[in-house]
């Protein structure tokens, strides 16, 4: 369970509205980032980055067996397709 607290923790840091630090790049989505939509869609990628983790793929790697119906399991995957395609429009911003 450690490492799970690590991925949520990286997700986090990755779509956080700080700055970069040493050794923690961020993730930032394309759009001017002086408006509440930017910032609304950088938070939401965060928390649906943690939400997927914990509640899709945490499940699916410690359950001996998951009991997700096809429909359940396209619907798990459609969730991780989008946070995949806001993750390749990011740019990443590393500390100077």
């Amino acid at each position: 369970m450690k490492d799970d607290i690590g991925e949520t923790d990286l997700c986090m840091q990755s779509f956080d509205l700080k700055e970069p630090v040493a050794g923690k790049p961020r993730l930032r989505l394309p759009a001017d980032r002086d408006t509440p939509t930017w910032r609304a869609r950088q938070e939401g990628a965060k928390y649906l980055a943690v939400g997927a983790f914990l509640a899709i793929r945490n499940v699916a790697a410690h359950e001996d067996e998951v009991t997700w119906s096809e429909h359940e399991a396209v619907e798990h995957l459609a969730t991780l397709s989008v946070l995949a395609r806001w993750i390749e429009e990011c740019t990443v911003e590393s500390a100077t």
